[in-house]
């Protein structure tokens, strides 16, 4: 074969007995007459391509077989397709030269860019990474010679031990350097058995770790055979490190934009089944026993849940949309679990492997489109410097600590903003824009006060009341009936009460709805999802009476204006229902909210309001929103414990921070774990980041999808102050308190700004606001409403002060919203 490829000459010596021989070819060692160098000679067997065809015949026809006979597993052809263009590559060996030359490319890149050391244990030791340099000129489509790479396969047991590190340093490299060229380098081997990875003690000299001491000399690890080698696009590449971050920190939203990115079409939503089949691909590397018991469990889950979908339902993915690098990404992980299980290796790998994930997302970050023009904050007039040096602290202080990433505050005072600050940055994959005084933030249950002021604007408009029944005239579908359909009564047969709480339902009123005394506060639609989230009006239908699907039907769970619970999301459904029933019985027209809140309100708005960043029904760009960022746990031990039971493992049961010597503790508690009971399967919703997803951007849920600068806030509560919304005696009945309770303090917001305790007290409510209580402030004097998040939007009476601020950082954040509200009160001497 040397002969024939002309090269025969160019050695001294070649070894008869090849070193190493697969099913495509054999390896020999050499040494060269030029210069007397040691190289490796990989020559192609004969008959490769005929056996590699036959083979590969063989399985398409199988996979056709199997997509004929069962249509869900089509998508096998499609992964035998890829595998068969990638398969014959290696037939080609001037390919492999040409991965080899990209790969040596790519390590240097990270030899350059990243540290080069072991993670996540005390000694943190040093390596280096090799890759066989071909002799371009030597090699051609059946004989490619390459320098010869000293060391031993990363199985020998003996070589670990001259090497002087533990089998968990060289995984954690190994996953270090894979997880480099799947996330951040164009190229990734994609055949990573043992046989293919050599390593040897001592690091390659002219390395940047190469100076370390004796005493931790460091080891290097060889990656042979780049014949099966996978080269991703720019927009795969980003998918897949979209979809290993999102498994990393269990962003449930940017998950199914990963999805999306790389192309995968979904049958059903089911992102919490989707994060857990993610997650267990990158599952923790453990020895070889343990391995198998999480994989026979993994199995036997996945058959129960298969026997209780229908026919079609099983594939979640369309077979047609299955991206065949797909199937390249989970081989090399499995092999790398493998290898990581045949070492006995104990390693959190997603901890290893998301630090590049993340920089693979940080890179195309970059390149997104931003506001460029001018913020407008630099041609603003301030009435209030001291007042805007102090806020300044504040904010510095915040940030500084950690408290918060970015932030929006303005203070407006008889039509003359006082400050206007702003600081930090856009958070989560943003976190490399600063913050502009244009930028919009979720304001969570800052919507709701804008949505009940359409609603009081129609009442005083004589489009509905605060106090009819709403299924009597504007919303019949709510509940259509005088007594429960007897499909009712069967669907719902173990759940007590029934008729009576069928009753509660049809006396509910607009009232009740916007004081949180509905006893729906628990409510969310059965079919709730993240896509269907995005459509106010499929939610609203998701409160009416369904006679095809009875079993989905939301009844109160106590009498209607007897006790305030606060309304979390509901709340926005239940206005728009009344919304879109009352236009629609003046007009005979059925109109979206959002169509009827351009109509209605929108006209009401000045200019000025209206291009300040003001968006109470959603997004509709995605450059100039903040992403929300999180410190809550509660999705994350939620999710491990469904992942640790589909293993066949136990979890720790996760508890909420709830006060057991306060006097509701009890009340508290079953409040919550209904809430639980509600969005059982469909944790992710409470899920602060799901709103940074493309899907939700914009998404229009009139209970918490407002975005919103903090200058929008400000100039919202000073117009609607100055009677440019609705009048002011229908002003002063929805700010007024009607009732008091609310509990859910983490789902509502902080509306006691006060350094008295908070404990026993109770959150005072008018008709959709909040009366916001502040140290040395008079009861009643302010109204307004916060955002789960720490936002707030809010206007003091007496002062005729207005003020927004905006917060995208979701945890700890009441004190930060207190310190910020209590220096603009004091300064203002309110």
């Amino acid at each position: 074969m040397l002969s024939d490829a002309g090269i025969l000459d160019h050695f001294s010596f070649v070894e008869k007995t090849p070193i190493a021989s697969a099913s495509i070819g054999q390896v020999h060692v050499a040494t060269l007459k030029k210069n007397h160098e040691k190289v490796v000679i990989k020559c192609q067997h004969p008959h490769a391509q005929t056996l590699l065809s036959d083979d590969l015949i063989s399985l398409n026809i199988i996979a056709k077989i199997v997509g004929f006979l069962e249509p869900e597993y089509k998508f096998f052809e499609i992964l035998m397709k890829e595998w068969a263009v990638e398969a014959r590559k290696e037939l080609d060996f001037r390919i492999e030269v040409d991965n080899l030359e990209l790969a040596a490319v790519s390590i240097q890149n990270m030899n350059v860019s990243y540290p080069m050391r072991t993670t996540g244990t005390h000694d943190q030791v040093p390596f280096s990474v090799e890759i066989p340099r071909p002799l371009k000129h030597l090699s051609s489509r059946k004989v490619l010679v390459m320098n010869f790479c000293e060391g031993k396969r990363i199985d020998d047991l003996g070589q670990i031990e001259k090497c002087k590190v533990s089998k968990e340093n060289i995984m954690n490299a190994v996953a270090q350097v894979f997880a480099y060229m799947m996330y951040v380098s164009d190229i990734f081997n994609g055949d990573p058995h043992p046989g293919n990875i050599f390593i040897r003690p001592g690091l390659i000299s002219g390395d940047k770790t190469s100076s370390s001491s004796n005493e931790e000399q460091g080891f290097t690890i060889v990656l042979l055979d780049w014949g099966l080698a996978k080269r991703l696009t720019d927009t795969k590449r980003i998918g897949f490190s979209q979809m290993t971050y999102a498994a990393s920190t269990f962003d449930f939203g940017l998950m199914l934009d990963a999805f999306t990115t790389l192309g995968l079409k979904l049958k059903r939503e089911n992102v919490a089944e989707d994060m857990e089949r993610v997650r267990f691909a990158l599952r923790d590397m453990v020895p070889r026993e343990t391995a198998r018991k999480r994989i026979k469990s993994r199995i036997k889950t996945d058959i129960e849940r298969s026997r209780l979908k229908k026919k079609g339902e099983r594939v979640p993915v369309e077979s047609k949309s299955y991206p065949g690098e797909f199937f390249f990404f989970i081989r090399t992980n499995e092999l790398l679990h493998g290898l990581g299980s045949r070492l006995g290796v104990t390693m959190n790998y997603l901890d290893v492997i998301k630090p590049f994930a993340e920089k693979g997302l940080n890179a195309a970050l970059i390149h997104m489109p931003v506001l460029n023009h001018q913020d407008p904050i630099h041609s603003e007039a301030v009435g209030d410097q001291i007042l805007k040096e102090k806020v300044d602290a504040v904010l510095n202080r915040l940030q500084t600590n950690g408290s918060i990433n970015g932030a929006q505050v303005c203070v407006i005072q008889d039509d003359k903003i006082l400050t206007h600050n702003i600081c930090g940055n856009m958070g989560s994959l943003k976190n490399h824009l600063p913050v502009r005084s244009d930028t919009v933030f979720l304001g969570f249950s800052v919507t709701k006060a804008i949505t009940a002021v359409l609603a009081a604007k129609m009442v005083e408009d004589g489009y509905m009341s605060f106090d009819e029944p709403i299924c009597e005239r504007i919303w019949p579908e709510f509940a259509p009936y005088d007594a429960p359909p007897l499909e009712l009564l069967k669907a719902l047969n173990g759940e007590e009460n029934l008729e009576t709480r069928w009753r509660w339902k049809r006396s509910i009123t607009l009232r009740h709805i916007l004081t949180h005394t509905t006893g729906l506060w628990y409510a969310v639609p059965a079919d709730l999802s993240v896509k269907t989230l995005s459509s106010c009006e499929s939610c609203v239908r998701g409160f009416e009476y369904n006679p095809s699907k009875p079993g989905d039907t939301l009844l109160p769970i106590s009498r209607p204006g007897a006790e305030c619970t606060y309304q979390y999301l509901s709340f926005g459904w239940l206005v728009a229902g009344c919304v879109i029933g009352a236009y629609h019985c003046r007009h005979g027209e059925r109109k979206t909210y959002q169509e009827i809140y351009d109509a209605i309100l929108s006209p009401l708005h000045s200019s000025e309001l209206r291009g300040s960043g003001f968006k109470p029904c959603g997004g509709d760009k995605a450059h100039d929103a903040a992403h929300v960022e999180t410190d809550i746990d509660f999705l994350r031990f939620m999710q491990m414990k469904r992942e640790a039971e589909a293993m066949g493992e136990e979890a720790a049961e996760y508890s909420m921070d709830i006060n057991e010597g306060s006097r509701d503790h009890l009340q508290d508690l079953e409040r919550r774990n209904v809430v639980l009971k509600g969005i059982e399967g469909r944790e992710f919703i409470l899920d602060p980041r799901i709103w940074n997803s493309n899907f939700v951007m914009p998404a229009n849920v009139p209970a918490a999808g407002g975005r919103f600068s903090a200058k929008g806030i400000a100039l919202f509560y000073h117009e609607l102050a100055s009677g440019k919304m609705v009048s002011p005696d229908m002003l002063t009945q929805i700010s007024s308190v009607s009732v008091r309770g609310g509990n859910l303090q983490e789902l509502q917001g902080e509306t006691l700004v006060s350094n008295r305790s908070s404990e026993g007290q109770k959150s005072s409510f008018g008709l959709g606001f909040q009366i916001i209580t502040i140290e040395n402030v008079n009861d009643g004097d302010i109204f307004g409403h916060a955002g789960v998040g720490g936002s707030i939007g809010f206007h003091h009476i007496r002062n005729n002060t207005s003020v927004g601020i905006m917060l995208n950082r979701i945890g700890a954040q009441r004190e930060s919203v207190k310190d910020i509200i209590s220096t603009i009160s004091k300064h203002l001497t309110w």
